[in-house]
């Protein structure tokens, strides 16, 4: 099946390399192109933390058999990586190649806490850039690693206490609003493989805990971004949805209408509006979704497992008993990590961004 769409691909180059998005005047192999830089980006993510930390380190902190997913995680970013390059490839595109980055990688907790960011922000990249691209087998090729990523995003919040699935929309975000997220993890690329699109100035979030009604503290990296005297709102995209209200000195409340839990994305802007010609900052990363989720799973019998049965395990983390194989997982996410932390790897990402010029 692959092999087909790639050799359909080849049959049609010249028309999918030339034709323009009807929406964005941009071509869509430059759209797969970006894609294929996110997708370089998480690939040497997940290979250098299951470099970095053993499935000895996974288990002491309490992550009983999860190590085989997060290779198999890893593969298909791999195989993503694969996939648009041989696409690209085959309509007649050079494809980008994978940059120098550097990462925080200090223990599996944070790890785990920042992939969900990641995968988040993946899933919002695709979604965004779909509505830009012109031709059928395009859209095709990114809806199919959409879905997927869609997956590891749901899969990475159960392994944090979070629901797996907080909205019924997920949220698109522009390229300008990726490539501010993030730049700040690009330290080289090769020539003509780093983004060429420009990023805002960074938020710097100092609020740790994040509720519906309540203040989110938020500035610009460059305070200059914000025009004195002007009002200024901020700006909150959550799954289809908008809301705005006005930012004053360092902060604004958090909305209680047109924003529900799960990860959403905060501008300060002069709209009130999400277009980035209004953007001056931004975004930053919120989630307000409780940290609470909690599942138990009956062990598999023998028959249906071909192996021993397994006593049941908690998402709460009381594990019975112990299974090195990916099935041993069950719902056991001992390892949770607190809202705090999670608050704090997404302020990571506005730290990082802060005071750093988008690589060109």
């Amino acid at each position: 099946m692959k092999k087909n769409y790639i050799q359909r691909l080849e049959k049609r180059s010249n028309s999918l390399v030339k034709r323009n998005s009807l929406t964005t005047g941009v071509d869509d192999a430059t759209i797969l192109n970006f894609a294929l830089t996110l997708e370089h980006l998480e690939d040497v993510w997940y290979k250098m933390a299951l470099e970095k930390f053993t499935a000895a380190d996974f288990e002491a902190a309490g992550y009983t058999g999860l190590y085989p997913l997060l290779e198999q995680v890893s593969r298909d970013e791999s195989a993503h990586v694969g996939f648009l390059t041989a696409a690209l490839k085959a309509a007649g595109a050079t494809p980008v190649e994978a940059c120098n980055y550097s990462f925080p990688l200090t223990d599996v907790k944070s790890f785990l806490s920042l992939s969900q960011i990641v995968e988040g922000v993946g899933v919002s990249a695709y979604l965004g850039a779909a509505g830009a691209i012109h031709e059928d087998d395009y859209v095709t090729a990114a809806g199919s690693i959409l879905t997927v990523e869609a997956r590891h995003n749901a899969f990475v919040r159960f392994l944090n206490h979070y629901t797996p699935f907080p909205q019924p929309n997920d949220t698109p975000l522009s390229a300008t609003n990726v490539v501010t997220i993030v730049t700040p993890f690009f330290e080289s690329c090769p020539e003509g493989s780093a983004p060429t699109i420009m990023g805002k100035s960074a938020l710097n979030v100092s609020t740790t805990e994040f509720t519906l009604g309540g203040t989110l503290e938020v500035t610009p990296a460059n305070a200059s971004a914000v025009p004195a005297g002007k009002t200024v709102y901020c700006g909150f995209a959550s799954g289809l949805d908008a809301a705005f209200t006005e930012w004053n000195d360092g902060s604004c409340p958090i909305p209680t209408e047109n924003i529900t839990v799960g990860q959403t994305y905060v501008v300060v802007t002069t709209g009130p509006s999400l277009e980035d010609k209004y953007t001056l900052a931004g975004p930053a990363i919120i989630d307000t979704t409780p940290q609470n989720t909690s599942v138990t799973i009956p062990a598999l019998s023998s028959a249906a497992s071909g192996a021993s049965s397994a006593a049941e395990t908690t998402a709460t983390g009381e594990a019975a008993s112990a299974s090195a194989s990916p099935a041993g997982l069950a719902a056991s996410t001992s390892g949770a990590v607190s809202g705090k932390q999670m608050a704090g790897a997404a302020g990571l990402f506005a730290a990082l961004v802060g005071g750093l010029a988008v690589l060109l």
